[in-house]
């Protein structure tokens, strides 16, 4: 199967440099533009199958695209956002401030920061690999397309991307993935069941 990931188009938390998390904020009119140019982009892959973040972010940026290339959207919680806890919705500059330990950890070993109510990094890339693993699977059994675009979020993909190159969580920070790039990622069958996870990752998350 052929996977490519693309991040949304540009929200204003973007420009603000702020942790917009699980909110449903639109693509301002740089994003919608954006995601208009990926469109094009897009139409030389062949793709199959459009899959989005439930957030609207996501949700137009793929719209956008899988219009303009006569495909439909699909919704899946696995390339949801990153679970930020406490973090979202704040610049920053603002967890600096208020988290000075945390943000530390997070700047120089982002694999280790375990906070209250936030996702891990391994958490969400054990989430989102079951979640790729689930729709192998069903286009396995039901005989669906194996290009496939997942439209999702700059922490999505840099796990995944780390995942299908072998590197470990420590390098999160060493990927950069700007609004509307597109990531072709090849994961081999044995990387892809490789990965150990719990049936949801998400019950394991710090409370």
């Amino acid at each position: 199967m052929n996977w490519y990931f693309l991040r949304h188009g540009q929200i204003n938390s973007n420009l603000n440099k702020v942790y917009s998390g699980r909110s449903d904020e639109p693509l301002n009119a740089t994003g919608i533009e954006q995601a208009g140019q990926a469109a094009e982009l897009v139409s030389s892959k062949s793709i199959d199958r459009v899959i989005s973040s439930p957030l609207a972010r996501a949700g137009q940026t793929a719209t956008i695209v899988a219009s303009e290339n006569n495909l439909k959207v699909t919704f899946d919680q696995a390339f949801n956002e990153m679970v930020f806890g406490p973090w979202e919705g704040l610049s920053e500059a603002r967890v600096k401030q208020q988290y000075p330990l945390e943000w530390a950890l997070w700047s120089s070993q982002p694999d280790r920061l375990k906070l209250k109510g936030r996702e891990t990094l391994e958490q969400l890339q054990a989430r989102v690999i079951a979640g790729m693993r689930h729709i192998e699977a069903e286009a396995e059994t039901e005989g669906k397309g194996q290009n496939i675009l997942v439209v999702s979020h700059v922490a999505v993909i840099r796990v995944v991307a780390l995942y299908a190159q072998g590197r470990p969580l420590s390098d999160y920070k060493s990927i950069p993935v700007d609004n509307c790039q597109l990531l072709p990622i090849s994961i081999s069958d044995e990387a892809l069941y490789a990965l150990r996870t719990h049936t949801n990752p998400m019950m394991d998350v710090p409370t």
